[in-house]
């Protein structure tokens, strides 16, 4: 029997095939963005991980500040706004009204450099982004490429975002045992947070990182 993680990442159909082309045409989209003289390890789209708590709404990055939104951004204003209503009023709080612990998979403050990369794999934008993450053999960066002009065949904008020296980053450690593309990351200031690399191709994506781990072997910092 199929494995349910398989058949997440790797299952058929028009609407998987349409997204893995699109996140693939990002990732290319995304080259330009890499600085001059550095080599590319490896690119993936990539988001936090489901479970991992959201920051608020001015923590998170503005991008592609000059990008107008586009006709079916606006026609799809209507339904976020319902879908933001019956979250807040129709599900019911399974804590009970009770303060509920800091999210997890993620360890740090906002502030950390794990807090950092999640903030910036939040980030705010007129008509919705693909968040490419790139390793090179000097740094970890995030580059966002634009939705519009994806189902029109036009160029899509692009925008080079939040980086750092990839000496910062410790580990990389695999998760897909509990979902097909999810890994944490480790930072140097014992911060980490999980991230999922999203289509396919991700199990390529953890050896850009200097230090790998599988789900098996004991998280570093005990989370």
């Amino acid at each position: 029997m199929e494995s349910p993680t398989k058949r997440q990442v790797d299952g058929g159909g028009p609407q998987v095939g349409r997204a893995t082309e699109r996140t693939r045409a990002a990732v290319e989209r995304a080259r330009d963005q890499v600085p001059a003289g550095e080599a590319v390890r490896g690119a993936h789209v990539a988001a936090v991980a489901t479970r991992a708590p959201k920051p608020g709404r001015f923590r998170r990055p503005r991008v592609l500040r000059g990008e107008w939104r586009t006709l079916f951004s606006w026609c799809l204003t209507p339904l976020n706004v319902y879908l933001v209503l019956s979250t807040l009023t129709l599900v019911p709080d399974p804590s009970g009204g009770r303060k509920r612990p800091g999210g997890k998979p993620f360890s740090g403050g906002w502030d950390s450099l794990a807090g950092q990369l999640a903030r910036a794999l939040h980030p705010r934008s007129r008509n919705g982004v693909d968040t490419v993450m790139q390793v090179t053999d000097r740094r970890l960066q995030l580059v966002y490429v634009s939705h519009a002009g994806s189902f029109r065949g036009t160029p899509r904008r692009v925008e080079a975002g939040w980086s750092m020296d990839v000496r910062h980053v410790n580990w990389i450690r695999d998760r897909s045992d509990d979902v097909g593309g999810c890994h944490e990351i480790g930072f140097s200031d014992g911060s980490w947070c999980s991230v999922q690399f999203q289509g396919q191709g991700w199990h390529k994506m953890s050896d850009a990182f200097p230090y790998r781990l599988s789900h098996l072997d004991p998280h570093p910092y005990g989370g």
